[in-house]
């Protein structure tokens, strides 16, 4: 009929459209996932169409011509895989506002374009095209370009002529693109500047310190070697990120000069930095709170990195050529780090760095290692000179590993998965001067946790009891990990209460439970001691509401 507005056929399944189809009235034309290869050859003329819709189409290889469509506003392309050419008189369609041609993998010819009233042009993923259409009109303030994942080999000059409001330059993976030009430095309201995956781009603009408003600028996996000296100027950047380089190839960061003030994350990640590529004085970095510096080939790092007094997450993953750990920043919360290097500084870790609360170690892979990191680290608890008392930060403090595997090492006796445990103690479990408290060991989210002593005989004693609010010790910069392994130690001293006891010695109380605020947990527990073979002859345990627990003869700590 004539008088026709929409016509709506998916999965059109022939191989030609009606040559007669010319409706006057027509507003909306959709043939999505049809299997024509062109929709027609000569011109129709449709002075009402306002979207043309031919996304899916695998077996399109060119657009109709657009002579006849004098109004059309809307070309919806979407992935027609096999589509060479968009015909040229789409550049006399002055009312065109949205055009997209997503991922068009075969698009090589798209001469022009009118943008008098164009708001979005999507060409993403068009890895055959590579030359930016030619611009008739002029280009609206609020037009979106998306061109990443594109062919294109350099940038349209109408971009910087026209956009210098734009706030977001989105060009990832840009195979084909070799520079930037230095125009884009005049985009004084550009925040966020995306060049990750460009792998032929080898350079950054000098003037990129100019870009006064730029919080984040991505530039992983290309060939920048050296970042020009003036992006320290960039005192409102806030994230910045090289690396990924495959070739051998070093990176070199410029001395930092007391700029980028704003900086919090700096990632580093496989830059085959060695000595000498970070400058000497990063820690001038004020404001940086994760640094990312894992992959490289460095042997020693710069010894300013202690004076980085915001950096919060430090990661030295997989940097085989690192003979030993900085002195690290005194508000450090998370380290990044092989299993040898963890163990070989395990005591400076423990004693030394008092906020130190998450270790990430990815190469731990067998039981082995997991029981080496266990008794490493309550060893070094364990022989603190000083006494452990209720008020020592030790008491509060936890160490979660994000080890390769959710296990809990076979170093604690006692283990299970419940949302709590109860412990039978064994006789004369109490050793004055000897016996430290509860290692414990606990998966899954960090939660609060309650620890009960609990009489041998039910006589009115009153159990020991003490709340360990661990979740407090999470801090903004450790994410939860379904591998986190939460180590803590509950000391003795902080959960006994001799103004409860009524003259009554510990060895009276004969179980410890642990209760994880109803969520169940997969758990570890072992009674630590200070060293002395004289108190392996009184670990005998007995069963506990119908479980056996079972005592191995290693060696206690």
């Amino acid at each position: 009929p004539n008088n026709l507005c929409c016509f709506v056929c998916n999965n059109y399944p022939w191989e030609s459209f009606p040559s007669i189809f010319e409706l006057k009235m027509l507003v909306h034309l959709q043939l999505r996932h049809n299997s024509l290869p062109h929709l027609w050859t000569e011109t129709k003329h449709l002075p009402s169409l306002r979207r043309l819709d031919l996304s899916w189409s695998k077996r399109l290889m060119r657009t109709p011509d657009f002579t006849g469509m004098p109004n059309l506003e809307y070309v919806d392309l979407y992935q027609c895989s096999n589509l060479e050419e968009v015909h040229h008189s789409l550049g006399c369609c002055s009312k065109v506002i949205g055009l997209y041609l997503n991922d068009c993998k075969s698009l090589k010819r798209f001469p022009c374009v009118n943008v008098e009233s164009l708001k979005y042009l999507t060409v993403q993923d068009c890895s055959s095209l590579e030359k930016f259409p030619e611009i008739h009109g002029r280009m609206k303030p609020e037009i979106q370009i998306h061109m990443q994942g594109s062919g294109i080999r350099e940038l349209p000059s109408s971009i910087t002529q026209y956009q210098t409001h734009i706030t977001k330059l989105l060009l990832w993976n840009m195979k084909n693109l070799v520079a930037l030009p230095s125009s884009i430095c005049r985009l004084k309201s550009l925040v966020s500047l995306s060049v990750s995956g460009c792998s032929k781009l080898e350079s950054l603009p000098e003037e990129i310190g100019d870009l006064d408003n730029l919080r984040v600028l991505d530039a992983r996996d290309t060939l920048i070697l050296r970042p020009p000296s003036s992006i320290v100027h960039l005192n409102k950047l806030i994230i910045l990120m090289f690396g990924g380089f495959k070739d051998v190839v070093n990176f070199e960061f410029p001395p930092v000069a007391e700029g980028l003030r704003s900086l919090e994350h700096l990632d580093l990640t496989c830059c085959n930095l060695i000595d000498g590529g970070l400058p000497e004085d990063i820690g001038s970095l004020s404001s940086l709170k994760k640094l990312d510096l894992s992959r490289n080939n460095f042997e020693h790092l710069p010894p300013s990195i202690a004076q980085l007094g915001a950096l919060r997450s430090l990661d030295l993953k997989d940097c085989q050529r690192l003979t030993q750990l900085p002195e690290l920043p005194p508000e450090l919360n998370e380290l990044r780090v092989d299993c040898h290097m963890a163990l070989k500084f395990i005591h400076d870790l423990v004693t030394k760095r008092k906020k130190l609360g998450r270790l990430k170690l990815d190469d731990a892979h067998n039981d082995t290692i997991y029981n080496l990191f266990a008794h490493a680290l309550f060893q070094n608890i364990s022989s603190m000179r000083h006494d452990i008392s209720a008020s020592d930060s030790l008491s509060l403090r936890v160490f979660t590993g994000q080890l390769y595997l959710v296990k809990i090492p076979s170093w604690f006796q006692h283990q299970g998965w419940d949302s709590s445990v109860s412990v039978n103690l064994p006789g004369n479990w109490y050793i004055p001067d000897k016996f430290l408290g509860f290692a414990v060991c606990y998966s899954r989210s960090l939660i609060d946790t309650t620890a009960h002593l609990i009489p041998v005989c039910d006589d009115g004693m009153s159990c020991m009891t003490w709340k360990l609010a661990l979740s407090e010790c999470d801090t903004e910069s450790s994410d939860y990990s379904e591998c986190d392994i939460h180590f803590f130690f509950v000391p003795f001293a902080a959960l006994w209460d001799t103004s409860k006891a009524n003259g009554k010695t510990p060895n009276d109380y004969g179980i410890i439970r642990l209760s994880f605020s109803g969520e169940e947990k997969m758990y570890g527990l072992r009674l630590l001691y200070k060293q002395g073979p004289e108190v392996e002859a009184l670990l005998q345990m007995r069963e506990n509401n119908n479980r056996t627990f079972h005592w191995d003869k290693e060696d206690s700590i």
